[in-house]
C-alpha cells in the first residue's frame, strides 16, 4: 500500500506499531546501541521521516504495520536533517551522528554504481516478515513503480538471506564489503529493467569515506566542545 498525505495520527499510529518490532533489525541495532533506548528511538525516527518523506518521496507499507519500504532520490538520501522538526531526531546525538555516517556511505556507493544518466532511487526495507510471500509481494510493488516509472532501485542490505531473496526477484550485486569497522557485511544490488550503455559491475575496489574517529567518537566530541 502506498503512502500518502499521512494524518498525524495516522502516522503516530504507525510509529509506535512498528517500533517494538524492529529492535533486533540490523540497522537500528548500529544506529542505537542502547537496547533499553532503542524501541523509543525507532518510534522518534519513523514519527520524523515519515513526516518528511511524505508527498515528496515514494513509501509503502503493509496492512499490519510490520514492514515499511521507502523509495529516496539519490542525490537527497544522505540530505543533513534541518529545522525545527529535526530536534527530535538530532536529540539521539550518537544514533544521529551513526544515521549520518551510513547514509553518507550508501549514497556515496550509489553514485558510483548508478550511471549518471539514469534517474535512480535508493530503497531501504524496514521489515520483520522474515521474507515471506507478503514481503515479497510488497518488495514487487517498489519494483512495479519503478518500471512504470523508468527509475533504478538501488538497495542496500546488511542481510545474507535478503541477498538471496532480492536476487531471486531479479535485483543484482553491485558491491559487497564489510561494513567499516561493523560487524556486519554490507551488500548493494541494483534493479533496473532497461538496458544501460555500461553494464553495472561488481566494483573491487572503493575508497572509503574518511572520518577521524567513528560516529559515536565524533558525537561525543562535538558534545564535550560545547
Amino acid at each position: 500500500m502506498l503512502l500518502k498525505d499521512l494524518k498525524k495520527k495516522e502516522l503516530k499510529q504507525i510509529s509506535a506499531d512498528i517500533a517494538p518490532k524492529l529492535t533486533t533489525h540490523p540497522a537500528f541495532m548500529f544506529y542505537c546501541k542502547s537496547e533499553k533506548d532503542r524501541e523509543k528511538f525507532i518510534e522518534d525516527y519513523f514519527n520524523y521521516y515519515l513526516k518528511k518523506w511524505d508527498n515528496s518521496e515514494i513509501i509503502l507499507i503493509n496492512d499490519s504495520h510490520d514492514a515499511i519500504i521507502t523509495l529516496i532520490d539519490i542525490f537527497k538520501f544522505a540530505d543533513k536533517e534541518k529545522g525545527i522538526g529535526a530536534s527530535s531526531i538530532k536529540k539521539y546525538k550518537n544514533p544521529y551522528a551513526n544515521i549520518c555516517f551510513h547514509r553518507s556511505n550508501v549514497s556515496y556507493l550509489a553514485n558510483i554504481i548508478a550511471p549518471a544518466t539514469v534517474d535512480t532511487k535508493i530503497m531501504t526495507i524496514y521489515s520483520t516478515l522474515k521474507y515471506t510471500d507478503e514481503f515479497k509481494e510488497l518488495v514487487k510493488e517498489a519494483i512495479k513503480i519503478a518500471e512504470e516509472n523508468n527509475f533504478m532501485i538501488v538497495y542496500e542490505t546488511f542481510s545474507k538471506k535478503s541477498v538471496e531473496i532480492m536476487t531471486e526477484m531479479g535485483f543484482e550485486t553491485a558491491y559487497e564489503k564489510r561494513f567499516s569497522t561493523t560487524q556486519y557485511f554490507e551488500t548493494i544490488m541494483t534493479y533496473y529493467k532497461h538496458d544501460v550503455s555500461k553494464p553495472i559491475k561488481l566494483i573491487e575496489e572503493f575508497k572509503p569515506i574518511v572520518i577521524d574517529e567513528e560516529p559515536g567518537e565524533t558525537a561525543e566530541k562535538a558534545k564535550a566542545e560545547k
